[in-house]
């Protein structure tokens, strides 16, 4: 093997290839040395990391950058010169047929110098004997190339503008060129040259190229730039697939002729490029796309997230507080005391007086403008309408986990007239008539203005209990208002009333004392001990209510949460029954029976350590909430998750990849140990638990800012940039657990009560029914270049058993999630949702939305949820018709 000359023995032969230590996870090429696969890994990436310091281009190999860098400070020398038409260091234009066949230089003599010598017969390819060689491709003479098509005209130099031909040679890398078969410049011209004889190639000197192309790969720019194939044409600026004269069309294997060539050439190593050398050797490169498919997906996707209420806010000149004062009137067919006066429904101790009614009248009447003074006095609403709206809202707080407004305390007729208006807007906003819910957005602004100048005229405000609450319930109206303006105001306004509580203690154990009844208390004493404690304990749920609401706006903004979880060192609340207590005598009563005793209560923080303290503490706090809080604690770990992991993405200096992949096997294994805690403390799981259980579930094997990204929640170059991550998260592991918690997502927003289904749930189902979408989209993008007739990669192949994604754990799903055995589904009112088709699975989770509602009846944040997940359903169905 080794007494083999070079000449019989080709660098591309399996012999050469065998011995390659490096070899590209992409198409399997093998290289012997590093910098080479660095060279042709490039080819695939369009990494371009030597940039000119002056004018920024950017190139793929630093002696090209450093020669354009100098063309900058000599510009006279650092002109390109147009190749020579004439043979240059000993080149011919043609070589003898012996020459030929042996790959050596051949005279431009007859018989040549190695064929007299050797006693060959030397014959050249035009059979004649006395011809001269023949002129050199591309060289500027009158004759003719005999070697060409009749009928195609050749180009004198090469296919794209005079001038750019030296441009080109930056796309041929020398360092990628194995073998002389594809450029050579002894082969003669016709003959025994391998090049394809189809009029399109590309001469440069002695020197004849196919410009061959992989459409498979992409497109090559005249500046050198790479394209893959799913990148647009409108995006492409020098070089347009579809608009090419066909002179100038490129063939089709014109990528492989180029690169697969191996030839040594120095070149500087870094630290970065043995991590490319790592990354690609472990992973390869997914296939693109065909662009009718991915691309026209992201085009719908984006224009949906532009008419949603989830894309960003563009203030206009006529967006301010005042925009909707007319809709403080009310007309006389809602407001009358036949549709709101309800006798038998009594939930706080006493009802609204009118007088508590005049207050909040008056107090609109100091914010409002003259012009819609006069409507709002003539309908303004009644008290037994404002009344009805109080009620309402504690009449859902009561359903709620998260109870945080003491009830039994509350006397309407003994509040300020901002902190009913807060009250009242919250219960309006429920209602299913949309007149009303604008009513409750008007009050919110009301109420939110005058709280602010009750802060500026007076700051012991800022330990206001009832001034505190009704900041949170601005911020809770506003965040879930499915309206822009509103919801990044009341993000905006997060920080003060968190900073408000932060400064007074009261995320602290410290600011919290034990407060013991006794049966020798005095009725007046009892009753002290009562409020004293209700008030303590309002300021503990308020606490833990701000953490909630910062976690699930975090998680349904896609932001950092403002409140840490390492903060909340307070006592979780005590058991529901106290804090439902209807009088001091029950409190006493409930408190004595439960045997609660002065004991240190678990936080946040201790049940973060060591989660077993729920199970100690089951009858001393109330473990619904105290779950719901410590599940959000987890949320947020799993944020910094995602933080950390985006940060160490790649070949990354400071990050070590085993360490962020040890990560999530840890919260893995916390969330599993966090299930099994809760269903020991609860015989019948709530079903809002679950729903935030699995979707933080499924945030863990996702990345929501990337999905959001693809699906077009900013532009399609944002869209396009995520595909590449896309495609690797589908084919991974991690898409097959996500799409499990998604469809176990909408399994617990089935068992949710009626009319319960709304802000944070309602963004837990539409992030659901999103990976569905963005796992379906990609794979049949995947899928789309394959031959016709050919079977789907994976489970998609029809071979497999169907496997019910929102059903219970089974040894089907099991091997779907490790395997990928089994075809993903649904299960629908009639027959199975596929998951491949994501026009069903959207219809199917804005459906469960719904719930037998109309669309006016919807709060408008699950409006526009619903019509955004139509829109994605849309655009899912038209680009599948488009690639048809």
């Amino acid at each position: 093997m080794f007494g083999e000359s070079p000449s019989t023995t080709s660098p591309t032969s399996p012999q050469r290839s065998a011995k390659g230590y490096f070899k590209c996870g992409s198409c399997s090429k093998s290289y012997v040395r590093a910098d080479h696969l660095i060279r042709h890994v490039r080819s695939h990436t369009r990494e371009k990391p030597y940039v000119c310091h002056i004018c920024n281009k950017g190139f793929a190999r630093p002696d090209l950058m450093k020669r354009h860098a100098a063309g900058h400070e000599n510009p006279d020398e650092g002109k390109r010169k147009r190749p020579p038409s004439y043979p240059k260091n000993g080149r011919v234009s043609q070589a003898c047929a012996a020459c030929a066949k042996s790959k050596l230089k051949c005279d431009e003599e007859k018989p040549c110098k190695r064929c007299r010598e050797k006693g060959f017969t030397c014959d050249w390819p035009d059979g004649g004997n006395d011809a001269s060689p023949s002129p050199v491709q591309g060289s500027h003479t009158d004759q003719p190339n005999d070697s060409l098509d009749d009928g195609l005209e050749q180009p004198s130099l090469s296919p794209f503008n005079p001038g750019e031909e030296a441009e080109m040679l930056d796309v041929i890398d020398p360092a990628d060129l194995e073998s002389p078969v594809a450029i050579d410049p002894y082969l003669p011209a016709t003959g025994t040259n391998p090049l394809p004889d189809d009029g399109l190639s590309m001469t440069y000197g002695a020197q004849t190229i196919s410009p061959a192309m992989d459409h498979d790969s992409g497109i090559f720019s005249v500046d050198g730039t790479f394209f893959p194939n799913f990148i647009p044409d409108s995006l492409i600026p020098s070089l347009a697939r579809h608009d090419m004269d066909t002179s100038t069309n490129l063939p089709h294997d014109y990528i492989h002729d180029v690169f697969d060539h191996n030839v040594n050439f120095d070149f500087d190593l870094t630290d970065v490029d043995f991590g490319l050398i790592d990354f690609f050797n472990t992973r390869g490169i997914a296939e693109a796309p065909d662009r009718s498919d991915a691309d026209s997906g992201i085009a719908l996707g984006a224009e949906a997230y532009r008419r949603s209420s989830l894309s960003n806010w563009t203030p206009a000149h006529e967006d301010h507080a005042y925009a909707h004062q007319g809709d403080l009137s009310v007309p006389k067919s809602i407001d009358s005391p036949e549709a709101n006066m309800r006798p038998e429904r009594h939930i706080l101790s006493e009802r609204l007086s009118p007088g508590s009614r005049d207050l909040i009248f008056g107090m609109v009447l100091q914010t409002n403008t003259k012009a819609t003074t006069t409507r709002i006095m003539k309908s303004f609403p009644s008290t037994e309408l404002l009344d009805s709206l109080i009620q309402d809202y504690f009449e859902f707080q009561n359903c709620h986990i998260d109870s945080w407004i003491h009830g039994p305390t509350f006397q309407p007729n003994d509040q300020n007239p901002d902190m009913l208006a807060a009250v009242a807007a919250a219960g309006a906003i429920r209602s299913p008539i949309p007149t009303i819910r604008k009513l409750g957005f008007a009050l919110m602004e009301v109420a939110r203005l005058q709280l602010s100048s009750k802060y500026e005229n007076d700051n012991s405000t800022t330990r206001d209990l009832r001034a505190s609450q009704t900041f949170a319930l601005s911020l809770d109206i506003g965040i879930w208002s499915g309206n822009g303006r509103r919801t990044e105001i009341a993000e905006s306004f997060q920080q003060p009333l968190i900073t408000m509580l932060r400064r007074s203690l009261r995320f602290r154990r410290s600011a919290y004392s034990t407060i013991l009844p006794s049966v020798d208390d005095s009725p007046e004493s009892l009753e002290r001990k009562w409020r004293t404690w209700a008030e303590q304990e309002s300021f503990k749920r308020l606490a833990h209510h701000l953490f909630l609401h910062d976690a699930q706006s975090a998680m349904m903004l896609n932001a950092t949460p403002i409140l840490s979880y390492a903060e909340l060192e307070l006592p979780f609340p005590a058991i529901r029954a106290l804090w439902d207590a209807q009088s001091a005598d029950e409190w006493r009563d409930i408190y004595l029976r439960t045997g609660t005793g002065p004991g240190r209560l678990p936080s946040l923080v201790d049940t973060l350590h060591n989660m077993s303290e729920l199970s100690s503490f089951s009858g001393c706090i109330d473990s619904q909430l105290s779950i719901f809080i410590l599940l959000h604690g987890l949320s947020a770990l799993i944020n910094e998750y995602h933080r950390l992991k985006f940060i160490s993405k790649g070949s990354s200096k400071h990050w070590n990849a085993l360490v962020i992949s040890s990560r999530q096997q840890e919260l893995s294994q916390v969330i599993s140990f966090f299930r099994m805690v809760y269903h020991e403390l609860a015989d019948t799981p709530s079903p809002q638990i679950l729903l935030v259980y699995e979707m933080i579930s499924m945030f863990l094997y996702m990345s929501l800012e990337e999905l959001q990204l693809f699906a077009g929640k900013e532009d399609k170059k944002e869209a396009r940039r995520v595909y590449q991550s896309a495609l690797e998260w589908i084919n991974s592991i991690d898409s097959r657990r996500a799409l499990w918690h998604a469809g176990q997502v909408l399994r617990a927003a089935k068992a949710m009560p009626p009319g319960s289904l709304t802000g944070f749930f309602a963004v837990g189902v539409y992030y659901a029914s999103l990976a569905f979408w963005s796992y379906s989209v990609v794979y049949r993008a995947k899928n789309a270049k394959k031959p016709a007739g050919s079977p789907p990669e994976g489970h998609y192949g029809g071979r497999w058993p169907t496997v019910f994604l929102d059903g219970d754990d089974s040894t089907d799903v099991q091997k779907f999630i490790s395997l990928g055995c089994g075809c993903p589904a649904l299960q629908g009112p009639r027959s199975p949702v596929l998951v491949a088709d994501p026009n069903q699975t959207m219809a199917l989770a804005r459906g469960v939305l719904r719930a037998e509602a109309s669309h006016d009846a919807l709060p408008p944040l699950v409006q526009s949820l619903c019509q955004l997940m139509g829109d994605l359903g849309n655009a899912a169905r038209s680009s599948a018709v488009g690639s048809v």
